[in-house]
């Protein structure tokens, strides 16, 4: 067997890098991994969600959502969490994310969140019959970290950077990844009569 030694040398570099990963990593209290428990789209739901952000931001032209459905007042029916992603809406404190239920054939805000950025987690605690949620702030100069957002009774805090609002540090079920997959949204075509 002829085996040079530039070859030799870069197998086993591979092999001793591949050691090094972040999966071998050793987690610490803070790293520990977060459950994920997005629950499937109620049928029809998706595009029902898909004409109600066409109508909310009618004049944003082409957009992209990351949508997550979870049982946020324990009904039995899933809230839509939606992050959207336009220059109409994003600057650069982050974008807004809303948070939608079921009102008959319409859906209702419960917040409607700026300045929010994404990993966007449900926390173990209510307030109000609302699971309280947190979404990530930072950039445009001010704190970072992720913002602790308690429904008051009729919406969840519009600006996760200002009271009430509050950094915490405790970790919930993620909703919304911190790099989620993008759905793009062209608005429809008028058409012509």
């Amino acid at each position: 067997m002829n085996v040079t030694f530039p070859r030799l040398a870069g197998a086993l570099a591979t092999v001793s890098l591949a050691g090094c990963s972040a999966a071998n990593a050793p987690q610490t209290a803070s790293e520990a991994p977060v459950e994920q428990a997005v629950s499937p789209a109620p049928a029809g739901a998706e595009e029902d969600i898909r004409h109600f952000l066409l109508q909310e931001y009618a004049d944003a032209g082409a957009l992209q959502y990351a949508l997550a459905w979870h049982d946020l007042d324990g009904d039995g029916a899933n809230e839509a969490i939606v992050h959207v992603l336009s220059p109409y809406v994003c600057g650069t404190g982050g974008c807004n994310t809303l948070v939608l239920t079921r009102a008959g054939p319409m859906w209702r805000k419960l917040g409607d969140i700026s300045v929010s950025r994404t990993p966007i987690m449900a926390m173990d605690t209510s307030t109000n019959g609302m699971k309280d949620i947190t979404v990530a702030i930072g950039g445009g100069g001010g704190l970072s970290g992720n913002a602790l957002l308690k429904f008051d009774g009729e919406a969840y805090p519009g600006n996760p950077t200002v009271p009430p609002a509050e950094l915490t540090d405790a970790k919930g079920t993620e909703l919304i990844a911190e790099e989620p997959e993008f759905v793009k949204l062209e608005p429809e075509a008028p058409s012509g009569g």
